[in-house]
């Protein structure tokens, strides 16, 4: 490890140095198996995981928001240190095409080494985000004192005659901050395919530990970011720059909504196309609101997308954003769920078990906004997003290989609740009086292999194999058989019952990959052949027996 990245931990933390040798202890032997790039998807009849190091890996915390983190200052060193507290695996950051490119053809990484090396020293792993031509559709943020953050290069935006920006018809207006660039201008797409190469070769050759897991290429691409009110059929609404009009006079459109996504889904071929002649991995787009028929164009036309990732998944009553769009090879992937959204916060316990376990995807990643709705800064919303994380980190190997089988018993809590809403400026249906969320009425819904079903109450009783389980008061957790007279219970609180054939004793620990660590014995209560394990805490028992089940 390079003893410089001591520099970068914050100056309140004496710990720093044992930290990072405590890392470098862990990782050192944690090589990839041999011939396994650093991280990828793999695909098998029940469930798809992202493998990091050769072990299933489950992408667990949040995004940084990008006004805090491009300052590099000491609230987004404050958001790594939160987050590694609360046992994320992961933390996803923008990394903005004007601070990689500054000057045209002039590549300096520090801004996005910066990132890899935080995470590196608090054992986290990186999702990168590429902020480019086209975030939200726009390519700069404006707040009162100007621009901030600038998402595409200064020597892009000055040039508007070779690089195009997108041309609204009639009366609309881009929001400030826009108009993005255009999807159809053949220059602008040129620099970006020039700057996600050099972005595949850097990672390539200077990310040596793996730590960076999955690329975003572009954010949000979208082009409906306009003033005032909505027209009454979008649908109707394109670019009518001159690039554009080249495009539509070929025909083969049914309406000027499909024009657009099919111009973006070609512009993201040849950047996703670039990323994986250099380098072998992840990489996807995020979808903000799209119709799943939207998410089918990105794939049919990007044959090296791995995924679209999934915005705005508030809570596990379906169907929302993430069951409607699994279509095609799509994978499961809530790429980042809004914490100023109050179903959101209501459900930090929930949201990252319905995302591995209801849906059996790759990943649950927050999208922290800003105060005074963080996670990292309200005590209570971080133990509870903290304890959720716990268990399913350090039984992630087992989790993810006994997804889709009779080994595996996972439950969450639905809420129902009564919400005042209304419509935005961009149609979605939201919040009209943001606190204004009750829960009502609590059911579990229960994965036993791959059957589902949902069970009145906050309690349950069912099997696992030929043993029969109750748990009660708990609000998400897993169980898994891992052995012919051996079981794993994880879960962040709650009493769990199991009756058992033999004579059985439990210890307390934590996978690492696939290798079990012990800790600790754990006090099982017996009664006769029923074991009561009671939970005040999130933790991982494994419980063992003397005779076959």
């Amino acid at each position: 490890m390079d003893l410089t990245s001591v520099s970068h931990l914050p100056p309140h933390s004496c710990l720093g140095l044992a930290l990072m040798l405590l890392v470098l202890l862990v990782t050192e032997g944690d090589a990839p198996a041999a011939g396994a790039p650093p991280s990828e998807l793999r695909r098998n009849a029940n469930s798809t995981s992202l493998a990091v190091k050769g072990y299933p890996f489950l992408v667990l915390g949040a995004q940084c928001d990008i006004w805090r983190s491009t300052l590099q200052d000491a609230r987004t060193l404050a958001f790594l240190d939160g987050y590694q507290e609360m046992n994320a695996t992961t933390v996803s950051v923008g990394i903005p095409w004007s601070k990689i490119e500054p000057e045209e053809g002039k590549y300096d990484f520090s801004f996005m080494d910066w990132f890899i090396k935080q995470s590196e020293v608090r054992g986290l792993r990186l999702v990168l985000n590429l902020f480019n031509s086209n975030v939200c559709g726009k390519v700069e943020e404006v707040s009162g004192g100007g621009a901030y953050p600038q998402y595409a290069p200064t020597y892009i935006l000055s040039d508007p005659g070779k690089y195009r920006r997108m041309r609204l018809p009639g009366p609309y207006k881009y929001v400030a901050g826009g108009p993005p660039l255009c999807p159809n201008d053949p220059n602008t797409l040129e620099r970006e395919r020039l700057l996600v190469a050099r972005v595949a070769e850097h990672l390539k050759a200077q990310d040596r530990r793996g730590t960076v897991v999955m690329l975003q290429i572009d954010n949000e691409f979208y082009y409906q970011q306009w003033e005032g009110e909505r027209p009454k059929d979008e649908r109707a609404v394109r670019c009518l720059c001159a690039a554009c009009e080249v495009e539509w006079a070929k025909g083969g459109y049914s309406c000027g909504e499909d024009f657009m996504f099919r111009s973006f889904a070609r512009y993201a071929k040849t950047l996703t196309d670039t990323v994986a002649r250099v380098y072998d991995l992840p990489v996807y787009l995020n979808s903000p609101w799209w119709d799943p028929a939207v998410v089918s164009i990105f794939l049919e036309t990007c044959p090296n997308l791995d995924l679209v990732g999934i915005d705005g998944v508030f809570d596990p009553q379906e169907p929302n954003m993430l069951s409607r769009s699994q279509v095609g090879r799509n994978i499961p992937f809530a790429a980042e769920n809004p914490t100023e959204n109050p179903k959101t916060r209501l459900n930090l316990d929930t949201l990252p078990y319905y995302t591995v376990l209801g849906r059996m995807g790759i990943g649950n990643l927050l999208w922290e906004c800003g105060p005074p709705h963080t996670v990292v800064e309200d005590p209570v919303a971080r133990k509870r997003y903290g304890d959720a994380l716990y268990p399913l980190k350090n039984a992630m190997a087992p989790i993810a290989r006994a997804r889709g089988t009779e080994r595996l018993l996972g439950w969450y809590a639905l809420r129902d609740v009564v919400q005042e809403t209304t419509t935005d400026v961009f149609g979605n249906l939201v919040p009209s009086k943001p606190e204004g969320s009750i829960a009502e009425k609590a059911r579990l819904f229960l994965r036993e292999g791959t059957w589902s079903r949902v069970q009145e109450g906050t309690s349950l009783e069912t099997r696992l194999g030929k043993v029969p389980v109750a748990v009660t008061d708990s609000s998400a957790g897993v169980i898994i058989r891992t052995g012919e007279r051996e079981m794993v219970v994880a879960v962040p609180h709650g009493t769990v019952t199991l009756t058992l054939p033999g004579r059985a004793t439990a210890e307390e620990g934590r996978f690492q990959g696939d290798h079990w660590r012990a800790e600790s014995p754990f006090n099982l209560r017996a009664e006769g052949r029923r074991y009561t394990l009671s939970f005040t805490g999130p933790k991982v028992v494994k419980v063992t027996w003397r005779s076959g089940g």
